[in-house]
């Protein structure tokens, strides 16, 4: 069965600060994590969020689909803000959307991951407003499935 803890702990840990090269004169991402914290950390930051899944079984096999979120938080913003931070998290895109390129598997049962979605925008964490970047995260399973009655 897929270990949905490991699997949010592995796609954390493409994007600590020894898997990234930050943008040049920018300071790296300096937590990345699945373990959601109850106040917003040191940024910037990456956080990880296990969004929802399905199965498919047959022949002996369960394929499941499964859609995580990674959030880069680059800084606090107010209203009007995103404009000054549009041309770094424009740089930073760059650098985050191939972190899993590397990475297609994750090991076990998972046979692959993709970053399939982004958008920049502000976000909100813990009722602040944050500057970053979105990314929609789809990870296969394949397993072995032998269905009992």
């Amino acid at each position: 069965m897929p270990d949905f803890d490991a699997i949010a702990v592995a796609l954390a840990g493409r994007f600590s600060s020894a898997n990234v090269t930050p943008p040049v004169g920018f300071q790296n991402i300096r937590v990345a994590t699945a373990d959601l914290p109850g106040q917003m950390t040191v940024l910037p930051a990456v956080l990880i969020f296990a969004d929802n899944g399905d199965f498919q079984t047959g022949n002996g096999q369960r394929q499941g689909g499964h859609q995580f979120t990674a959030r880069f938080y680059l800084t606090e913003a107010g209203l009007g803000d995103l404009p000054r931070d549009m041309p770094v998290l424009r740089k930073w895109l760059t650098v985050l959307v191939d972190q899993y390129k590397l990475a297609a598997q994750l090991g076990g049962i998972v046979s692959s991951c993709r970053l399939m979605t982004w958008k920049i925008g502000i976000m909100d964490y813990a009722g602040v407003t944050y500057s970053g970047i979105e990314m929609g995260v789809h990870v296969v399973t394949n397993e072995g499935w032998a269905a009992v009655s």
